[in-house]
């Protein structure tokens, strides 16, 4: 369990800071897109997008420690 978050952290460290931020505060935080915006002042639409490719970057990036857990 270490490991996983010790690679997540270091996967999340790799995402530029607007992506890391909006996907933190959306899936940690619980904060909604219409709130991001209004603190961002970015639109709810590149709020979007900047967790898209939040998420396609993790899932890449822990795609191997997935199968090794999973292989356990």
């Amino acid at each position: 369990r270490g490991v996983l978050l010790e690679e997540l952290d270091a996967a999340l460290d790799e995402l530029p800071a607007e992506q890391r931020e909006v996907f933190l505060a959306h899936e940690l935080e619980g904060v909604s897109f219409k709130d991001l915006a209004v603190r961002t002042g970015a639109s709810v639409n590149t709020l979007l997008s900047r967790k898209r490719y939040a998420v396609l970057h993790l899932r890449r990036r822990l795609h191997a420690i997935y199968e090794e857990f999973t292989e356990l």
